[in-house]
């Protein structure tokens, strides 16, 4: 596992809840309804559970059950601290033996290209809008600071915008989610 350390500014950090407050389809409802997705919906599985497992609310067997989660369940692994990994499990963050975890391999997307469920968020700087992700793409305009925006893909460092009914993109280190 590659994993990447250093430093960040807080304005970019959001604390993850220990319980989404998301509607969650179970398996026993109909299965054609649609989910409503929140921006905690799109967070990739990162590993399988390779055994039934118990879902703690802390790192160690003393903590109480949230949940059990069954064998070849797909979570994201959030956190590592001595033996325990912290995970999300569908709308649920907890605690489970790390050793029961397999690595999900990576793919990635068709050209790289992820969509967004139209995220709301404001520019930090004024900077350039280009037409593709990338600074070697042409300006569509200047965008000044705190300029509201949708985010509606992403594609590596960059995201693609809506504003005022036009998509263009900018780098995703200048942008502030607005909740």
């Amino acid at each position: 596992m590659h994993q990447t350390y250093g430093w960040l500014p807080n304005v970019y950090l959001e604390a993850i809840p220990a319980v989404f407050d998301e509607p969650v389809i179970s398996e026993d409802e109909d299965e054609s309804a649609e989910p409503v997705l929140s921006r905690y919906s799109l967070i990739e599985a990162t590993h399988v559970t390779t055994a039934t497992l118990n879902l703690r609310k802390g790192s160690g067997t003393g903590y109480p059950v949230l949940k059990v989660i069954d064998q070849g369940s797909k979570v994201r692994s959030m956190l590592q601290q001595g033996l325990w990994s912290q995970v999300q499990c569908g709308k649920l963050l907890g605690w489970v033996p790390s050793m029961y975890l397999q690595q999900v391999p990576s793919r990635p997307a068709k050209g790289g290209l992820i969509a967004v469920p139209n995220q709301r968020a404001l520019t930090t700087i004024g900077l350039n809008a280009r037409r593709g992700p990338g600074d070697h793409y042409s300006l569509v305009r200047i965008l000044p600071a705190d300029t509201a925006v949708v985010i509606v893909a992403r594609q590596g460092a960059w995201r693609r915008i809506d504003r005022d009914g036009e998509e263009m993109w900018i780098p995703a280190s200048q942008l502030r989610t607005v909740y």
